[in-house]
């Protein structure tokens, strides 16, 4: 009943989709306009005013919702993408952060007013408010900086007192209910393709010296984690990530072979991950959970599954029980064929406990797990009355929030956003690319391995359509109609027929002709963002200046990454070689969005941009850096981050 090869050889022929070449200018592709949609993401509840708070992402706006009453309030127009919303212990103040704006938003909530604007990193993605009776705080996690602003309230008003580094995207974090820690979820990995064990970490911020107290890691192959949230006593943390096989080749879907999702409880004074559990069954996948949350007394998590459209509720308080070994007679009885099954092994030796991470049925058997309909489609954020007997989803795609009866999974209502009106073929191919039902027994979507709308999960995955053994790393979608022929073998010459192999091959379904139109139509959409590189006026820094200069000039760098996409779409053998591709040629990528978009080279060796220019560059033929002083190494790297 475990999860176990499947010996069929069902083929998938995948691709890995790369950035690479293009000529023309930039200036003729303008974006398409999604502010015409509704599209709640992150929720959060503040019991004493009766007020839910949604963040309506698309139209860069915060919506208040009496509770009670079940309507619209108010609406608060903001100046970035609200990717987090929390509210203050007195729940009379929302904090709302601006992605792109670089702010927090400070919102009074009886009024549906921003007070103030606290500035932080360009790219605020999560939030975290101290409880009462500590220091009046509020956490601020950055994507652009993979750092934790700590802003601290004194007579002047709100000041970042720390910016504590964390590992890769914060992208989710809580504090304790002492206040003693804040639980930070790292997005992607950091580290080389290379390595086996490479996986996202959990940062455990002790709040006392501000600084890191636990870095835990997460199994390998463990990435997109996207939601945390601690116990009510504080000492457990739950969250939820995907966790890929990317050591095995792509030859399979069935059975989790490719991609599965889990919860990790992590103890969090001990900085320890006592276990992980899949959230998947035997043959359907749940794919790209989201959010996380947990009720009152501790017992149940409820999880929302972006990719599947479903909620999931997770009886944490029998795993506990479980995991001492407390097993009740009729699981005991309960057989994996002949054999125990895997809670009666663990109640033998729990070091057992690490087999959970590979058992797709141990939650299901244990009848731990009920997955109910989300009242929508693209189930995101996820908030719980006072009393644990309510649950509100916000639905993405949907353009509303349903509330949902935490005990049977039942639907009582929706709240619309407002009018939403007929998606175009760029929307209706967005909902493609984030949804599961269109792969195989719902084993991953599109943004399954393209994180932030088309980016890079970290990881590398061996497809089979340049051969086994040769694994590759993910790379971003964006431009990638102007950056072909695709991936870094160039096996595919359209950026079209990238997007039929995607559904057809890699999610092994056979799509229709209008979702292969639509998922172009979305994919061609995306652009790149502003670098944070840049400074407040959005220009190039001096060293960035001095940096150009070099890489047009001495480096040679503009040879073969030509402005304006920085690729050549020729295939070249810059001295990194592996094992089974001798000749050493691969496409020129694009350096866009470079900073965000590592490891890097073909197998994802190189871990920071400056490896990839000494480390792995002993020829000289990836950039002519030899007699560089380090000044002048330094201003290269940093123009390549600012594009």
């Amino acid at each position: 009943m475990r999860r176990t090869q499947n010996r069929g050889w069902w083929w998938v022929w995948g691709l890995i989709v790369t950035v690479a070449g293009a000529m023309g200018s930039r200036a003729d592709d303008s974006p398409p306009d999604p502010t015409r949609y509704r599209s709640p993401g992150q929720l959060a509840i503040s019991a004493r005013a009766g007020r839910l708070a949604v963040a309506d992402q698309t139209r860069r706006s915060v919506v208040l919702v009496d509770a009670d009453k079940w309507k619209i309030a108010a609406r608060v127009p903001l100046a970035g993408r609200p990717t987090a919303v929390v509210w203050d212990p007195a729940g009379s103040v929302l904090y709302a952060a601006e992605h792109g704006a670089g702010t927090v938003a400070v919102i009074d909530g009886a009024k549906g007013e921003v007070r103030s604007r606290i500035r932080v990193g360009k790219w605020p993605a999560a939030l975290a408010a101290a409880p009462a009776r500590t220091p009046r705080r509020l956490y601020v996690g950055n994507q652009d900086r993979h750092t934790v602003s700590v802003v601290q309230w004194d007579a002047n008003g709100p000041q970042v007192v720390k910016e504590i580094p964390v590992s890769r995207e914060p992208s989710d974090m809580e504090v304790t209910p002492d206040g003693r820690y804040v639980v930070v979820a790292n997005l992607l990995p950091h580290g080389s393709g290379l390595d086996p064990d490479l996986s996202a970490e959990v940062s455990i911020v002790d709040t006392q010296t501000l600084s890191v107290a636990h870095a835990v890691k997460l199994p390998p192959g463990s990435t997109l984690v996207r939601g945390v949230c601690v116990g009510p006593k504080g000492r457990w943390a739950y969250v939820v990530h995907g966790l890929g096989r990317f050591t095995s080749p792509i030859t399979q879907l069935e059975r989790g072979w490719v991609n599965t999702y889990a919860l990790s409880i992590i103890d969090v004074a001990e900085g320890h991950r006592r276990a992980t559990v899949l959230l998947d069954e035997l043959t359907r996948g749940a794919a790209d959970p989201h959010s996380i949350v947990v009720s009152p007394d501790g017992r149940y998590v409820w999880i929302s599954h972006t990719g599947v459209h479903e909620v999931s509720r997770v009886d944490v308080g029998l795993l506990h029980e479980l995991f001492e070994g407390n097993v009740p007679k009729w699981l005991v009885d309960l057989k994996d064929g002949m054999r125990d099954n895997i809670w009666v092994e663990i109640q033998r030796d729990r070091s057992k406990i690490s087999v959970l991470q590979d058992d797709l049925t141990a939650l299901f058997i244990a009848r731990a797990i009920e997955r109910w309909p989300s009242g929508g489609t693209g189930p995101k954020g996820l908030a719980l009355s006072a009393d644990g007997t309510r649950l509100w989803v916000a639905n993405y795609f949907s353009g509303g929030v349903s509330l949902l009866q935490t005990e049977t999974g039942r639907v009582d209502t929706t709240l619309s956003l407002g009018a939403q009106p007929e998606p175009d073929a760029v929307r209706r191919g967005e909902r493609i690319f984030h949804d599961a039902t269109y792969a195989f027994q719902r084993w991953h979507s599109c943004a399954s391995c393209h994180a932030n709308e088309g980016r890079v999960d970290g990881l590398r995955w061996d497809f089979l359509a340049d051969g086994i053994g040769n694994a590759k790393d993910t790379v971003s979608l964006v431009w990638l109609h102007h950056t072909e022929p695709m991936n870094r073998r160039a096996t595919v010459a359209t950026a079209k027929e990238c997007a039929r192999g995607g559904l057809q091959s890699t999610n092994g379904l056979v799509p229709t002709e209008q979702d292969v139109e639509d998922l172009y139509a979305y994919l061609t959409s995306l652009r790149p963002m502003p670098s944070p590189h840049l400074d407040e006026n959005g220009r190039r820094t001096a060293a960035a200046v001095r940096g150009k200069a070099i890489f047009e000039g001495r480096a040679g760098c503009a040879q073969c990454h030509p402005a304006p996409y920085f690729t050549d779409r020729k295939m070249h053998n810059v001295g990194v070689l592996s094992p089974n591709e001798p000749d050493g040629r691969y496409d020129t990528p694009s350096l866009i969005e470079a900073y965000r978009t590592g490891p890097y080279l073909h197998d994802g060796r190189a871990v920071t941009l400056r490896e990839v220019l000494v480390e792995h560059n002993e020829k000289g033929l990836h950039g002519k850096v030899k007699g560089l002083s380090e000044q002048q190494l330094k201003d290269l790297i940093e123009y390549v981050k600012s594009l």
